[in-house]
């Protein structure tokens, strides 16, 4: 290990931690069917006073998503970023039972209000169906660069 480098990191504080929640709007959604994984980026709203990740997902009849989203009992959910070429970064890992909201339960304003603008990849946009689904932390990890080395 003497010739690797590396930088010390230590637990975020409270007040840190629901800041870089609330500011961020993506982060990877890891779901399980059995032995197979499967991880997806995603726009989520953190909604700090009901303690819930929304989370949205798009299907277009063919998604793997909402297939190992009904197999899981305990999603796992990573925030992180990089911020300057120092390399001073954070990351902050939430696990917790998810569950799919019924589709009713937003309209199209209100899920345009709490997430950012819907990435469409080879879709076709009107075989587009928006799902949001509830991820409610049971463990919350925060991790942020160390100061002062």
């Amino acid at each position: 290990m003497d010739d690797i480098e590396f930088v010390y990191t230590v637990g975020m504080d409270e007040t840190d931690l629901v800041r870089r929640l609330t500011e961020s709007v993506s982060g990877v959604l890891s779901l399980a069917d059995g032995s197979t994984a499967y991880g997806v980026p995603v726009s989520y709203h953190y909604d700090e006073a009901k303690n819930r990740f929304l989370i949205r997902l798009t299907d277009d009849g063919e998604s793997s998503k909402l297939r190992f989203l009904d197999e899981t009992e305990e999603a796992s959910f990573l925030v992180h970023d990089v911020e300057d070429d120092e390399g001073h970064s954070w990351s902050v890992v939430i696990r917790g039972p998810i569950r799919r909201l019924p589709d009713e339960a937003f309209t199209a304003t209100e899920i345009n209000e709490l997430f950012d603008p819907l990435r469409v990849f080879d879709e076709d946009i009107a075989d587009l169906v928006v799902h949001v689904v509830e991820l409610t932390p049971t463990a919350v990890t925060g991790r942020t660069t160390a100061t002062g080395q």
